[in-house]
């Protein structure tokens, strides 16, 4: 009887507990993917949530770490922006979710940060694994109870992944000569090297790989400066050496396949043909700066014979501007239409809590970015697909084009979403990059001719091109 009643009751605690847990479980309205803090070189810092909803959410509450919360965007995968509240005396935000899968949460707050005389201090107690960009040139002193479970190097930025918990970083601009920063410095550079093999197959790194070991050597002998300095000087040496080896395949490639147009045409390559033999003897040695100029000679000497048949080639260049013309007045007719129609819609309100009129100002950056009204974006309908035309036609050229890096492709979509042209600040702050990483994306967009830049106001105003070469 004893052992009756025993079981009975252990029964009954099971039910409870599985009622509870699935109460629990069902609770759980978001789930966090990534929190990536960007530590600006004053001191503030840029916090990003990116979060995936359970289905059919209308609503979530979120507490989000730091104080002093200031310019907070909420929007969806597509850029939408979401209407919220934030109680500043509980750091929540309540979101109307308006029933997205998917929203990242963006704001900037002083208070991650501490400053004593000379040394930073960045301490955090995160419910959810994040990584945390330091400013530019910023030297790590110490690292905490915590080790990174990942380090790596941005241009001049560290770029430190954490699990959840306590975690402290100190740090200083400029140099200090530790072995943690030299370690952190060597890390990053062996990252950089192996993500450029695995990512550009054929690629000769036989360079950097001199002077990492150059490095290591400098680690072991406690030169800590002259480490962290080689190490840096090869994590430089992989972008530049990957920018040029794809710039010289992409140039290999055109010169090669005009050639072949050419002979088609009973036109004399040859020296052209001598060029690209030459470019890809430099490309196998890995000298892609060589190809690159062999190749380029090779393209010039082919557009000499242009002189010789211009009623050819005008007639080719009229053929390629047709569609170029049509294309280009398809768009414009399709914007006419939607401002026409935009400006005989009755004026809705606003809301009372949120307003994208006023432009967010980065205090370290110092760039005017300018952000869409919800009624702005209520005009720019996408099409059934969920995306517009000018959103599918980047699509189109992204798949066409093949070889751009992901980060080239985000810029692309992210520039089509604002309705083909946005300022350089605009994307840095979306991106959160290094200016000088950024200035070497766009330049790459501009030599694939997929981009055209304007100086406005003492701004950078990154326009899609609608043709491509």
């Amino acid at each position: 009887m004893k052992l009756f009643a025993l079981v009975i009751i252990l029964i009954v605690l099971v039910v409870l507990f599985c009622s509870n847990f699935n109460k629990a479980f069902s609770q759980i309205e978001y789930q966090v993917n990534s929190v990536f803090i960007g530590i600006l070189s004053n001191g503030d810092s840029i916090v990003q949530y990116d979060l995936r909803l359970k289905t059919n959410t209308s609503a979530i509450t979120l507490p989000l770490i730091g104080g002093n919360i200031n310019d907070i965007l909420v929007r969806n995968y597509l850029s939408k922006y979401l209407v919220y509240t934030f109680n500043s005396v509980t750091n929540e935000i309540n979101i109307n979710s308006q029933n997205e899968s998917q929203i990242r949460i963006t704001y900037q707050t002083p208070d991650l940060v501490n400053k004593q005389e000379r040394e930073w201090s960045f301490l955090i107690d995160s419910a959810f694994p994040f990584t945390v960009k330091l400013p530019n040139d910023a030297v790590v002193t110490n690292l905490g109870e915590q080790s990174p479970s990942l380090i790596r190097k941005l241009g001049g930025q560290n770029l430190l992944s954490f699990d959840k918990g306590r975690i402290s970083i100190d740090y200083v601009i400029g140099y200090a000569g530790t072995r943690e920063q030299a370690t952190i410095s060597i890390n990053s550079a062996e990252l950089d090297l192996a993500k450029a093999e695995n990512e550009h197959l054929g690629i000769n790194m036989g360079s950097v790989k001199d002077i990492l070991s150059n490095a290591k050597t400098a680690l072991n002998q406690s030169n800590f400066i002259d480490a962290e300095r080689l190490a840096t000087n090869a994590s430089d040496l992989s972008s530049t050496i990957t920018e040029s080896f794809e710039d010289s395949k992409d140039m290999i490639s055109n010169a090669t396949r005009k050639m072949e147009e050419f002979q088609n045409m009973n036109v004399d390559t040859s020296q052209a043909s001598e060029f690209v033999s030459k470019s890809n003897i430099e490309f196998s040695q890995g000298n892609y700066p060589k190809a690159i100029e062999y190749a380029t000679l090779a393209l010039n000497s082919l557009d000499l014979p242009s002189q010789e048949h211009p009623f050819l080639y005008s007639n080719m260049t009229y053929l390629a501007i047709i569609p170029i013309a049509a294309l280009v007045g398809f768009f414009m007719l399709r914007k006419y239409r939607r401002k026409s129609s935009s400006q005989m819609q009755t004026p809705t309100s606003k809301n009372n809590f949120y307003s994208s009129d006023n432009q967010v100002s980065n205090r370290n950056e110092n760039n005017l970015i300018e952000q869409q009204s919800p009624n702005e974006e209520q005009t720019n309908k996408e099409d059934s697909s969920g995306k517009s035309d000018l959103q599918n036609f980047v699509s189109d050229v992204i798949r066409k084009k093949g070889n751009l890096k992901p980060e080239e492709r985000d810029i692309l979509v992210y520039i089509s979403e604002k309705e083909g042209a946005a300022f350089e600040g605009e994307i840095r702050n979306k991106f959160i990059l290094p200016k000088t990483s950024l200035w070497r994306l766009i330049k790459r967009l501009e030599r694939e001719n997929l981009i055209e830049v304007t100086k406005i106001g003492g701004q950078n105003l990154i326009k899609l091109k609608l043709s491509h070469k």
